[in-house]
């Protein structure tokens, strides 16, 4: 599978606002609180990142996180994957992710 493909696999699409210069920004939103960024450079690379509205998701759960100032409670990877503009690299990085985002457990968080 080709970078292009995996892009619409994973729902991503061109992402609204400004983009720097020989840069293709991409996102998809796989839940309400989950976002994935792609950013494809001129030079075949490509970054992947990902950010969660933790803020929103508790407050679904009847949590307050913080102040409850919603709108800057966002969790995010300490750094983002960098590679190829390669569909096998892509779908690594979602999967990678997906991990990441599965092993929070707040029950039990010695078990992560």
């Amino acid at each position: 599978m080709d970078f292009e493909e995996t892009l619409l696999k994973f729902g991503f699409h061109l992402a609204t606002g400004r983009t720097p210069k020989g840069v293709q920004v991409l996102a998809a939103e796989p839940n309400p609180f989950l976002t994935y960024t792609v950013q494809a450079f001129d030079d075949g690379s490509a970054l992947f990142t990902w950010e969660f509205a933790v803020g929103e998701y508790l407050r679904t759960k009847g949590i307050q996180f913080g102040s409850d100032e919603t709108l800057n409670q966002f969790m995010f990877p300490r750094e983002d994957a960098r590679g190829p503009q390669d569909g096998a690299w892509l779908a690594e990085a979602v999967g990678r992710a997906q991990a990441q985002l599965a092993s929070v457990r707040f029950d039990h968080p010695e078990q992560s």
